[in-house]
């Protein structure tokens, strides 16, 4: 593909109904799908912390939040459940097992494509379709489902600006891992990868298209760091 219009027609080629499928962008096309907190416990072990149980592990450090939060919700904070709190923690940095997603694939693209990238690696578009995901997990136990979660989104402006939702699966299990585990060669796809050429070229003439779109990190981001990303994106184009 040597342009964003190859692109964007492969996109609608191969995703015949979007409302079918969420959406993931990442600035690297060879990174895996995993959660921030399979990260931080891989980091953990390779640290020194003895390989113990996963599960008391993730509990302790969802308590961990649940006490480090107290008093800093405003007044008269409604109680969350584990999901929430979850969502909660990953809008302000905590390291969960929630990855990412949207509704939409061009705000999906914008995050594949809008991060500076040195080395200038292939960028992806990662697509999940809902319903097959539905349809495995009924054969499924509850710790082995791969769960899409659509939060309320009226106390988090970011989440609803990018069509925002999550998805949850097994703690150190990628969701890309988690699809070849549970689907057959003849299965209808569940998972596509939608690859971007790296370079600097096309991802600027591709943010010009997003840009048109009315997809930029001021849109997406309605607060003072979507303000900030916005400004070093356009800066990228200054001519003096």
């Amino acid at each position: 593909m040597d342009s964003f219009d190859e692109s964007r027609d492969l996109i609608e080629d191969k995703i015949f109904d979007i409302s079918d499928y969420v959406f993931r962008g990442q600035s690297n096309a060879k990174w895996p799908l995993s959660s921030t907190l399979d990260r931080l416990i891989r980091h953990a072990r390779q640290t020194g912390v003895k390989h113990g149980s996963i599960d008391r592990f993730v509990q302790a450090h969802l308590d961990r939040f649940r006490l480090e939060i107290r008093g800093r919700r405003g007044d008269n904070p409604g109680k969350l459940e584990e999901d929430d709190l979850w969502a909660l923690g990953q809008h302000f940095g905590l390291a969960t097992p929630l990855l990412d997603w949207s509704q939409s694939p061009y705000i999906s693209v914008f995050f594949s494509l809008g991060t500076i990238n040195k080395q200038e690696d292939e960028r992806v578009l990662w697509c999940l379709h809902q319903g097959r995901i539905n349809k495995i997990n009924e054969g499924l136990s509850d710790h082995q489902k791969l769960n899409l979660i659509f939060p309320d989104s009226d106390d988090n402006k970011r989440l609803l600006g990018q069509s925002g939702l999550f998805s949850k699966g097994p703690v150190m299990t990628p969701v890309d891992e988690w699809v070849d585990e549970k689907t057959t060669s003849k299965s209808a796809p569940v998972l596509l990868k939608i690859v971007f050429p790296g370079g600097f070229h096309f991802r600027k003439a591709a943010l010009k298209k997003l840009q048109l779109m009315n997809i930029n990190h001021s849109t997406l981001f309605p607060d003072l760091m979507g303000a900030s990303l916005y400004c070093n994106i356009v800066s990228e184009d200054y001519e003096a």
